[in-house]
């Protein structure tokens, strides 16, 4: 549940040519009320320190890590430290554009979609963090990106898109590496079986699913599955799903002309009146 919203920014304020579709600028020494936003932003902290605040959720951040910060989602920092953090904004016609093909890339849907949804409405899940390393190679890619470059024209915006999935991709793979882990302790024997679930809502969700068939995408039986499940989402599949195709909805309410009952069919509710009566309950 959205709390304590300060301002809200949308595409049309912050995408100023009519193709443009991917930004990316610093902010040094920085802070900032609760707000949210119709696109999506990934925040990349460069240095210094203090607490990013989503939704709900509070999360003491130190160089490296990797936020994703879906649209409608309240976020902001404070508490901050001499904090530099590196913006990247997305359209989210540049997103929805390529999710067919992105979704197959390992690691992308739980980059993208999974990570931040847990993370604003059920469970802290893990970020993406990356090493000293990670952060020069990054700087790379990121000087063609950044507002003002003598890359920062029209003409070039295609090519700046396809560099943007680059990175998306490096660090969608990095981010799967990272889960991968060796050195990672999963915090639930079947962690890797549950995510694989999620990805199958995310896939899905516009389809009928039921908890057979998520317990077999897990390769688990229906009573391990809902267990573990409720252990690391600290949800049911069916809130799950619920909360997911809600947060689809809006989306398309606030960036599409589509009707209300044509997005409902869109995220897979019965209904009009199916969708009304979920948004009421949650």
């Amino acid at each position: 549940m959205q709390q304590n919203i300060r301002f809200h920014c949308d595409s049309q304020n912050n995408f100023i040519r009519p193709n443009q579709l991917v930004r990316a600028f610093t902010y040094k020494n920085y802070s900032i009320e609760p707000h949210n936003h119709d696109f999506y932003e990934m925040n990349i902290i460069m240095s210094g320190k203090g607490i990013h605040r989503i939704e709900n959720a509070r999360f003491n951040i130190e160089t490296g890590d990797v936020f994703v910060i879906p649209p409608m989602t309240v976020h902001a920092y404070y508490d901050t430290e001499k904090l530099n953090v590196l913006h990247i904004l997305l359209h989210t016609d540049f997103i929805n554009s390529n999710r067919e093909e992105s979704s197959k890339v390992m690691g992308y849907l739980q980059l993208m979609e999974i990570e931040p949804f847990l993370r604003c409405n059920f469970a802290n899940a893990m970020f993406l963090h990356l090493s000293k390393d990670k952060l020069i190679t990054l700087q790379n890619d990121i000087s063609f990106l950044e507002d003002g470059s003598d890359f920062d024209t029209e003409e070039l915006e295609p090519l700046k898109n396809h560099t943007m999935w680059k990175v998306i991709y490096w660090f969608s793979h990095l981010l799967f590496l990272q889960m991968n882990s060796k050195n990672k302790i999963p915090s639930n024997k079947y962690e890797y079986s549950i995510l694989n679930a999620l990805e199958y809502i995310h896939q899905n969700y516009a389809e009928k699913i039921t908890v057979e068939d998520l317990s077999e995408t897990a390769f688990l039986s229906r009573s391990t599955f809902l267990r573990s499940f409720s252990a690391i989402c600290n949800c049911t599949p069916s809130e799950y799903i619920t909360a997911y195709r809600l947060k689809k909805a809006e989306e398309m309410m606030k960036n599409s002309e589509l009707s209300k009952t044509q997005i409902a069919h869109i995220c897979g509710f019965y209904d009009l009146s199916h969708m009304e009566r979920a948004m009421k309950k949650h």
